[in-house]
């Protein structure tokens, strides 16, 4: 009878931690509704010269990933968005800073090899609402029609590249060949 406390007690702490576990563990799924238009954003490019376009995205699939030179597991992540762009050298790889700034983010880009085609501010973080965004890292794939197709929260690992998260970009980038 002295054990049941004892047994309830190491029970309800196994649950708590897998429950933690489960909360701080990256993130490969979808969030929401599988396809979701492209919204509406205003971004700056980082010299400031020229503003968002979504319909430069038309035709093409396209990664966007949100980061910030302030936050390390972006810094992290660095690598292996490097190594998407060498295996999908089709695919247009974005990036959107949240709440940074130039003279911060350019010698950060610098020194993590910039791996991004473009990149775009977003200074009020009005995109990062707009897109749904939680924290940083995120990466969304945006497939040639402008329809956000896969969202992935948290850092790009090379188990989902080489799973769920490249077999999206593979399907899309096939379909956008089909259609052309």
């Amino acid at each position: 009878m002295r054990r049941l406390p004892f047994i309830i007690f190491a029970v309800v702490v196994y649950a708590l931690g897998v429950m933690l576990m489960n909360k701080n563990a990256p993130s490969g799924v979808m969030h929401g509704p599988a396809n979701l238009p492209m919204p509406e954003i205003t971004v700056s490019s980082l010299d400031g010269k020229t503003k968002w376009d979504a319909t430069a995205l038309n035709g093409h699939v396209t990664v966007i990933n949100f980061f910030a030179s302030w936050c390390t597991p972006c810094a992290d992540e660095m690598p292996e968005l490097a190594t998407l762009k060498q295996e999908f050298p089709e695919v247009k790889l974005v990036g959107i800073a949240w709440n940074d700034a130039p003279n911060t983010l350019t010698p950060w880009l610098k020194k993590h090899n910039n791996p991004f085609e473009k990149i775009w501010l977003d200074k009020t973080g009005d995109a990062t609402i707009a897109m749904g965004i939680r924290g940083i890292p995120e990466t969304v794939i945006v497939d040639s029609k402008g329809v956000i197709r896969y969202k992935l929260t948290g850092i790009l690992k090379p188990e989902l590249r080489a799973g769920a998260f490249g077999a999206m970009i593979k399907t899309l980038r096939d379909e956008a060949a089909r259609e052309k």
